[in-house]
Parts: C-alpha cells; structure tokens; sequence
C-alpha cells in the first residue's frame, strides 16, 4: 500500500481535494472527522479532553463546543500540546485499524491539518500539501467561519506559514485560484500516486554489520546533541523518525514546535553527520526511494538549521550513504554525485556547499580506503568522520550487541 500524507493550512482547500480523490476510487480518510468523532461524547477522548479543560468547553448538552476548544487552544500553545497529546493518540489508532484494511497494491490518503507542525509527516511514503496564497487564504477563513480578520490572523498563526509548508511537498497542489486549474493539478496527483502504488521499491537486503559498521566509523557527535547512535536509539524506540520526538534530544532543550527549533540558536555541527542514521531509516521504511530519503534527510536537517545549502548538504551526503548502504560500492558515489547535487538543489532551492560535495568526492575517490578519504575531506574544509564512513574499507570494529540490535530494528530485519 502506498501511503500518502495529505495537509495543508486552514481554509486551503484540502476538504476539496480530498473528494477529488476519493471520487476517483483512492481510498481516503480525513483525521480532523476522526478527530471529531474521538471527541464526542462517547468518543475514546471525550472524557480525557473535558476532565483536562473543564466546562468552559462544554456546550450546554455536555457536548465538545469545538469552537470554544478552538479558541482557547489556537491561543495558549501548552493548552494546544496537551490537547494533541490526549487526542492524537486516539486518532492514530483509528488510522491504523482504516490501513489495515486496504489492498497492498492501494493507494491510500490521509487528510490531515498539521502533519508537518506535529513532526508526523515522515510516516507517509509522498506528502502532498495544498497550497494557497496567504492573502486568499486569510480571505476565505473569515468568509467560511465568519471570523475577524484578528480571529482568522490568529487560527494562521498557530500554523506553519503556508509558503514553508509547502517546501516539505513532494507534490504541492496550487489552490489559489480557480477551481478547475486545481482540478487539474490533482488529476495528474492521481494519475503519479496509482503509477508509485503499482512499483513500490524492491526491499533489498541491506546488511547489518555493513550498516553498523558505517555508522560506528562515521561523525561520532550531530548537531544541537543529536548524537548518531541516540537518533538510532529514538527510531528504534518509536519505529518512526518522529520531529517532536527527536526535538526532545536537543541541546540545549527546545520547548516550541520542533520547526522553529533552528531559530533558538547555531546548528553547531553539520547536519550531514547525521546522513548514515536517515539514510538507514529510510532503507527500512522505503529501500532504494530517493524522494523518501531527500525528504526526511531535509526535515531532519530543518530540526537544526535554516540554511537552505546547509539543508542541501544534508540531502546530497543522505543520498549517497543510501546508496552505500544499498549497493556497498563506494567507488560509484562518483557516478551519482551530479544527478545526488541536483536532487538536493531542486528540493532545497539551494546547492549544496563545497565542502559537503567535497566529503562525497573524497569517500568516491578513495572507496575502501576510508583514511585516505577522511584526509583529503579534512583538507577541503568537509566532514573527515562522513567521508570514512562513506568510504568503507575502515578497521573491524567492535560494536555491542544492543548497537546491532537497534540498527536491526530500524531496518526491519532480525540481527544476524
């Protein structure tokens, strides 16, 4: 089954595209109705959600009142955690008993408002974000919910701005206008999401102490403390590269949405010495998908850096331990080294920096020799540690059994 996240701001447009799709037989399922159905009376969250805010969002028949939910969340952020740390749980479950249910060879779409805001965007094989001018969209707010133009201003706020949503797209559908040219924007979604479900990746074996190896001989520190065995650990852990969750690690620690974690401070280390952990996440979830591994290579990276050609690096060195990790032929990252760039580029609007490219050429021109790569990475200004890693042909190393448990597990295969 292909998986397909579906998200978009608020008075974007997602309910339109949504039947759109599910008109054309995909099968869909919308998580703000789920949400609403968790949350009446009699829901799984209902009583959680009135003992933690009271009466004041209690309609007169004992009901949810969404609207005076809504007001009091969208404008107290810790009230707007703890409603999404009782309801999100409720809705996950719903969503997985809906999956379960749907052909292997299926496409399925799940509608919901702020994927990429609770770090959730990753657990879908392509995103699709709908689009609209921020203008427009204000405009539509307050005609649809008769909202001030305070009121409206305020629901965009509590949102990612919709011009940065659309960055984490795979596929943005253009609501701005007319319907008919959005109609035509989601006819083609279909047609490209059908030809994706009907050649899913082939899952190849990747190796444990292969990838293990990589790991242990590459960066021993990430940036903001996000050290390449914790972030192992976390995926391990929650079978998912969560945001929220990997915004927990950082140092010094973030309170806020994990996307505005980068704008608390210096990235500190690069974030391509984080590459090998996403790249071995990605080959356990898609083997050999190079728009999945770009995407969560560029989200991971945004956890701790707003650069847009230190994000490109973070894609190009992702792209190439894919690679290695699928193939074990480092000489070859020379071959992809041009078409790894302009990935990064096209999804960054960025190239990526010299040193980075740089790291890559080093490991390509010196494969098996992962010394000699580190050197001539170190005197181009790159990453000496990555460039080994990516180079292979490193010293045995010892690595404890838990390591290879948890690198295992992230590829979703049993220890050897």
């Amino acid at each position: 089954m292909l998986k397909v996240g579906l998200t978009g701001g608020i008075a974007a447009g997602k309910s339109h595209v949504l039947r759109r799709l599910a008109g054309a037989g995909l099968q869909t399922l919308d998580l703000d109705a789920v949400a609403r159905d968790v949350m009446a009376r009699g829901g799984t969250a209902y009583g959680d959600v009135a003992g933690a805010f009271g009466t004041r969002i209690l309609a007169p028949d004992g009901s949810i009142d969404r609207k005076a939910l809504a007001e009091h969340v969208f404008a107290d952020a810790a009230a707007r955690r703890r409603l999404e740390a009782l309801v999100h749980p409720r809705i996950r479950e719903a969503e997985t008993r809906y999956l379960s249910a749907g052909a292997p060879d299926s496409v399925a779409v799940i509608d919901a408002a702020l994927l990429v805001e609770s770090g959730q965007h990753l657990r879908f094989a392509r995103l699709v974000v709908v689009f609209c001018e921020p203008r427009e969209q204000l405009r539509r707010l307050m005609a649809r919910d008769g909202l001030s133009e305070a009121a409206a201003r305020a629901r965009l706020d509590a949102q990612m701005p919709a011009p940065e949503k659309k960055r984490f797209g795979h596929f943005v559908i253009d609501n701005s206008g007319a319907l008919p040219e959005a109609d035509a924007q989601v006819d083609a979604l279909i047609a490209a999401l059908r030809s994706l479900a009907a050649h899913p990746p082939r899952r190849s074996r990747v190796p444990v102490d292969r990838a293990a190896t990589a790991v242990a001989a590459g960066p021993r520190r990430g940036p903001r403390g996000l050290d390449p065995w914790a972030v192992l650990e976390e995926m391990a852990a929650s079978g998912a590269l969560d945001l929220a969750r990997m915004a927990a690690l950082l140092d010094p620690p973030h309170d806020a949405p994990w996307y505005l974690a980068a704008s608390a401070g210096p990235g500190g280390e690069a974030p391509e010495t984080l590459a090998v952990p996403v790249a071995l996440w990605s080959t356990g979830q898609r083997p050999g998908d190079a728009p999945f591994a770009v995407a969560a290579a560029a989200s991971m990276a945004r956890l701790t850096h707003r650069d847009p050609a230190a994000l490109s690096g973070a894609v190009l060195a992702a792209l190439a331990a894919l690679h290695l990790l699928a193939t074990g032929d480092a000489a070859s990252l020379r071959i992809g080294l041009a078409e790894w760039i302009a990935a990064a580029a096209a999804w960054t609007g960025a190239a990526p920096s010299p040193t980075t490219v740089a790291t890559v050429r080093a490991a390509g021109a010196h494969a098996g020799d992962g010394e000699a790569a580190a050197r001539e990475a170190a005197a181009a200004g790159g990453v000496p540690d990555l460039a080994r890693a990516l180079a292979g042909g490193t010293a045995a190393v010892s690595i404890e059994p838990e390591r290879l448990e948890r690198v295992a597990r992230v590829l979703g295969v049993k220890p050897e």
